[in-house]
């Protein structure tokens, strides 16, 4: 018996190796883990959608910014200017709140809704000044310039026809022109009104996505590309 035991304190112990390889294939990921990440892709999808939206809505509208800037050079109006500097403004605060959603930010919601109220804000202050402006005398000096007009003075009987023919067009012309601003205005409240609260109906993913783990979080967020900042 002395011997064993002087045997046994000469053996060294023996060193804890690594734990064991899991398996190829296996999930690094428990099932209770697994089941919070599944949870938060369902409500990281919604906000993942409403981003490339918000992106899309600010290059369409950064587009029709630029589209405008000619016309303001070749016809130049405060109101034309006002105009395009609000669609260069909305597309700008548009592209910031595609980056907020992309950080899954919940006053994304609320920052993109409230652009798109300001952008039909926009349109209707457009319209209204475009239809407040609007004159039947404009449509006759359009449709006979000044240098025509003296052209027929020595054919008085031609110039009273040109202007009756003026006459029975121009409330045609009235109706088709309040009509095409108030069919804008329609559209706009329609399209800009539902896509603020289609924004604004995402705050409810956005809260549940950051009541997630950090770590959840972070999985998700780091596996889609991110904005450059």
């Amino acid at each position: 018996m002395p011997d064993d035991r002087a045997a046994a304190r000469s053996v060294p112990p023996v060193a804890a190796g690594p734990p064991p390889a899991a398996p190829p294939g296996a999930s690094p990921l428990d099932e209770s883990q697994f089941a919070l990440v599944q949870e938060a892709a369902q409500s990281y999808k919604p906000i993942k959608k409403a981003a490339r939206i918000a992106m899309g809505s600010a290059v369409t509208t950064l587009f029709i910014g630029a589209c405008a800037v000619p016309f303001t050079l070749i016809w130049p109006s405060l109101a034309g200017a006002l105009i395009t500097a609000g669609l260069w403004v909305i597309g700008v605060v548009e592209f910031l709140g595609y980056r907020k959603m992309m950080r899954a930010d919940p006053s994304a919601a609320r920052h993109l809704a409230a652009n798109q109220l300001a952008f039909l804000g926009l349109i209707v202050l457009y319209c209204a000044i475009q239809m407040l402006t609007f004159s039947t005398a404009d449509v006759k000096a359009a449709a006979m310039s000044p240098e025509f007009r003296a052209e027929l003075g020595a054919m008085p009987s031609m110039a009273r026809g040109f202007d009756r023919d003026i006459d029975q067009l121009a409330p045609l012309v009235t109706y088709g022109f309040y009509g095409f601003y108030s069919l804008v205005i329609i559209l706009s409240v329609f399209f800009q009104g539902g896509l603020a609260l289609y924004y604004f109906t995402r705050r409810k993913f956005l809260e549940a996505f950051q009541h997630q783990p950090p770590w959840v979080r972070r999985v998700l967020a780091e596996c889609e590309p991110q904005p450059a900042k």
